[in-house]
């Protein structure tokens, strides 16, 4: 708090000296190097603030602060240049800091294209597209306003580009503010809402000086006063910031912003560029050709990206709708679409289908004397234990609670309770290991066969019955839905496997 009362006390210490300079000695020397040296004062200042509310800022703010920086970095360089010019007189130095003055707010509109319901502020292959279309843009504005024109005075912008230039500006200026209108972000209201308001005083005083009063003045003249004044507006727009904090993107009210507005933003590059093209066209048709084309590539890739990105979230979501989350397998929707798709194969193709249903032993006091953390990875390590015994074109799925049901095609009573016990023997030889502590579990299951779809639901009573007859029998064993034993006593297993967690 005390650098920033610092700063503002600062700036408006250097505001005033402006004021001083201005009255006393005008457009005669030393007033024009002395003012552009107080304005040099003024931008550094801005800059400290713009780092100072980075360092207070998380998430995608953070990000909008640095392009904030960087975009000044711009300003003073252009500044700096101004100084210089002031004592030495260079045509080229005059014509390279009116290029960077013109455009020095290009990378602080990439800030358009941060999105404020992503918490994270690293650079993504998105933004690098962005980036490398604003590199575009800036080619095509020196072609289109510098180079092709003929200007009256060396190192300003021709008369014929003026009206252009205004509208291009008032175009970034209206994005961010309706980016400020149609968001749901309290802290992305206030940034572009706070800066589109800023371009849009600064395109007003710009015009004022190629249009209005300010024509045709010399550096030093009151005009100057309002240029001085424009650096204090940022200065205290990154003064007073404050995040609201961590936004609650689980609530209805913060949604994420999808919806078909927020997508038109990365789109004003590519019609910038394309703009500005129609007119270089007239003069160097291969060079607009070249600008265009690139612009092309930029946004064909990015629609790439978008596109590849868009398919791998409806695979994940379609995953995720489909498999149970804590332990993987199908969840008990999908087991039971899958049993009933293979009921209806077997009625085709006259093989029976064979149904397990599974049931961990005493899963209730684990989890009443272990804790349910404890449950959980007990229930994971079954889950991979029934993954690996199950063939690849068995299904496994989460029946729910401590219940699982495994639907194996092609097997009969036979082959559905060799199944059943290979699952029982593995998980009854696995050791889990938790704080040093040895839990051992053991399964029940139930077996059943179906070969008629319109059966689906009595065979898996039946397997469900024949569970429960298995954990009255005793727990621990396999029992098919007859009610019977089938074989003799369950066979030990023949190996181990630990898991310490």
């Amino acid at each position: 708090m005390h650098r920033r009362v610092i700063n503002l006390a600062a700036a408006g210490v250097l505001l005033l000296a402006h004021v001083v300079v201005v009255a006393a000695l005008g457009t005669n020397p030393p007033g024009p190097i002395l003012s552009d040296m107080i304005q040099l004062f003024l931008g550094a200042l801005v800059i400290w603030a713009v780092v100072d509310a980075s360092q207070r800022s998380e998430g995608w703010t953070r990000s909008f602060w640095r392009l904030t920086a960087m975009a000044y970095s711009l300003w003073l360089v252009a500044q700096g240049l101004s100084v210089y010019n002031d004592a030495a007189g260079s045509a080229a130095v005059a014509w390279m800091g009116n290029l960077l003055f013109c455009f020095w707010f290009a990378p602080l509109a990439m800030a358009m294209f941060l999105d404020p319901e992503h918490e994270g502020a690293t650079l993504d292959a998105l933004v690098a597209l962005d980036f490398v279309q604003a590199v575009l843009v800036c080619v095509a504005a020196y072609l289109y306003f510098f180079y092709l024109p003929k200007a009256d005075v060396p190192g300003e912008m021709a008369h014929s580009v003026w009206t252009p230039y205004f509208v291009g500006y008032a175009f970034v200026a209206g994005a961010f503010i309706l980016r400020a209108m149609i968001t749901r972000s309290r802290d992305a209201f206030v940034l572009f809402g706070r800066l589109g308001s800023f371009l849009a005083l600064s395109g007003c005083v710009d015009a004022l000086y190629f249009y209005g009063p300010g024509r045709g003045l010399k550096t030093g003249a009151w005009f100057d006063i309002l240029w001085s004044i424009l650096l204090v507006f940022p200065t205290l727009i990154a003064v007073t910031w404050r995040q609201e904090g961590t936004p609650d993107l689980g609530s209805e009210s913060r949604q994420r912003e999808k919806s078909i507005y927020t997508e038109l933003f990365y789109l004003l590059y590519p019609l910038l560029v394309l703009f500005m093209s129609l007119r270089i066209a007239r003069e160097r048709l291969g060079l607009a050709a070249g600008v265009v084309f690139l612009s092309f590539i930029c946004s064909s890739a990015r629609l790439l990206v978008t596109q590849n990105r868009l398919v791998m979230t409806q695979d994940a979501l379609r995953r995720e709708a489909s498999r149970d989350a804590l332990t993987g397998l199908w969840n008990r929707k999908s087991i039971l679409e899958i049993m009933d798709r293979e009921l209806l194969r077997s009625e085709r193709d006259h093989e029976p289908v064979g149904i397990i249903m599974v049931d961990v032993d005493h899963f209730k006091t684990i989890n009443d004397t272990r804790g349910h953390a404890v449950g959980d990875a007990v229930l994971r390590v079954i889950a991979g234990g029934i993954a690996a015994m199950v063939r690849p074109y068995d299904s496994a799925g989460r029946y729910g609670g401590e219940e699982f049901l495994i639907v194996a095609p092609g097997c009969g009573i036979a082959e559905t309770w060799e199944l059943a016990e290979r699952v029982r023997g593995h998980v009854a030889g696995c050791n889990i290991v938790l704080g040093g502590h040895q839990i051992k579990v053991t399964l029940s299951l139930g077996i059943a066969t179906g070969e008629v779809a319109a059966d689906a639901e009595k065979v898996l009573h039946a397997a469900d019955t024949a569970l429960y007859q298995a954990k009255n029998a005793g727990r621990n064993r396999v029992l098919p839905s007859m009610g019977t034993r089938v074989g003799g006593e369950h066979r030990p297993s023949t190996g181990q496997s630990d898991f310490w967690l």
